[in-house]
């Protein structure tokens, strides 16, 4: 048996890349919904209430495409764990929605799940919208706001606090809302001139609503939150809510931070967490735990070193961030498989952020049937095993970029590598035995 020091060294760059196909992605409770560069969808992670859209309810640990349309355009994600759903909306202004219904929240007029994308309505003059914990919010090109779902503490506005409105209704007389989040029974959304309004349950006064406008804990009808100025958009979670002001100061509900400015690019609010991109590109993040990943600090720590970052998003397991190259990288929780890089386990789960690769990619065969392929253990941390039934000549190593970080000529049918140097996401692994080849998918923790 030989044994082999694993150099990386980036020796050359294949024709395709393996991760440069994204455009956007929306962070659930441990799943994660994606919009290729080409329009199309595609869907992974936990999978218990049809949230993935793939027609079954089981869980895909690597992006699976949702239907063939290739015309999606925005797509929105609930973090409820027990009640997970999405709204999207295509590029031709039609809403659709699929996952849970317990509460009405897809708007279809029934309280059934559905595990696949439905079409609500037929309207096509949809502009944006927001998942909750069981309710839905949309805004229309018109300006008007409309929702549906759950309407427990007023979280549909003119709605009695408690039945469940089945069907996208107008909850408010104006025309000038722009833009809206949701979360935990709570909507906050943000008018054309830049204030920003919240209605529903007001734990922690995360909506920050004036004296008076709070009765029972419940704000009843749109409040403007207090200092809630100058606002571009705004992002709600489980108990906290931002606003980032149109000079791009990030304003947290209570303290908008004003007396030290802390400035962003994007935000976004999960459970307990927050991801923002600051104005150079960096990627940051705060939170006490995302999943089963212990954060070491509460304060904002930064996540690698790139300055590309273009997006991000946070779940409740998960999270997710887009760099103007088109890559994808996820990082926290993949006990569901919400990192999308082929395998599902506690030990998997990463706190820095691993590629997902493009699907097709993933669609490579673990084993060609030419040459008979081991990889052990797989997920592999510090010593991978590579096992054939006939002598290897050349093994190479492929990393998810397409770039090929190893390559080296051998005469064994087994052989042992030191891997401890690669970083966690997903490899290729190709053999060669004189003219017969052979590749597998490698997951690195």
């Amino acid at each position: 048996m030989k044994k082999t020091l694993l150099v990386l060294a980036f020796m050359l760059v294949v024709t395709s890349s393996f991760g440069q196909c994204w455009k956007s992605a929306a962070v659930g409770y441990a799943n994660i919904t994606a919009i290729a560069a080409d329009g199309t969808l595609w869907a992974w992670g936990k999978n218990s209430n049809g949230e993935l859209g793939d027609g079954t309810n089981v869980l895909k640990n690597s992006p699976v495409q949702i239907g063939t349309a290739n015309d999606w355009k925005e797509v929105f994600a609930g973090m409820d764990g027990i009640y997970a759903f999405n709204l999207a909306i295509k590029t031709d202004g039609t809403l659709w929605a699929w996952g849970s219904n317990n509460r009405g929240q897809l708007g279809d007029g029934t309280t059934t799940s559905r595990n696949y994308p439905m079409q609500i309505g037929t309207d096509t003059d949809w502009k944006t919208a927001a998942a909750g914990l069981n309710h839905s919010i949309a805004i229309k090109e018109n300006g008007t706001l409309w929702g549906w779902g759950c309407s427990e503490h007023f979280v549909l506005i003119g709605f009695p606090s408690g039945p469940n409105v089945l069907v996208p209704e107008q909850i408010s007389p104006d025309s000038d809302w722009v833009q809206a989040s949701a979360h935990d029974r709570v909507t906050v959304a943000v008018k054309t001139n830049h204030t920003v309004w919240g209605w529903g349950w007001n734990r922690n006064n995360m909506l920050n609503a004036p004296a008076g406008a709070t009765i029972a804990g419940d704000v009843q009808y749109p409040a403007q939150k207090v200092l809630g100025t100058n606002i571009q958009y705004t992002s709600t979670g489980n108990s906290s809510s931002y606003d980032v002001k149109t000079n791009g100061i990030l304003a947290n509900s209570g303290d908008p931070l004003d007396h030290n400015p802390f400035y962003v690019n994007v935000a976004d609010v999960g459970n307990n967490t927050l991801g923002i991109i600051k104005p150079n590109g960096t990627l940051w993040f705060e939170g006490t735990v995302l999943g089963t990943t212990s954060q070491t600090s509460v304060a904002l720590t930064q996540l690698g070193t790139a300055n590309n970052w273009v997006s991000v998003s946070v779940g409740s397991q998960c999270a997710a961030a887009l760099n103007s190259n088109g890559e994808l990288w996820t990082w926290g929780s993949n006990f569901h498989g919400g990192l999308g890089i082929g395998v599902n386990s506690t030990a998997s789960s990463s706190t820095v952020p691993v590629l997902v690769p493009c699907p097709n990619v993933l669609d490579i065969p673990q084993q060609d049937s030419k040459v008979a392929l081991q990889l052990y253990p797989n997920p592999v941390q510090n010593t991978l095993h590579v096992v054939s039934d006939s002598p290897i000549d050349r093994l190479v190593i492929i990393d998810a970029l397409g770039k090929e970080l190893y390559n080296q000529t051998f005469n064994a049918t087994a052989i042992t590598i030191d891997s401890s140097q690669l970083g966690s996401g997903l490899y290729i692994v190709k053999v060669f035995s004189g003219t017969q080849q052979s590749q597998a998918k490698l997951i690195k923790n």
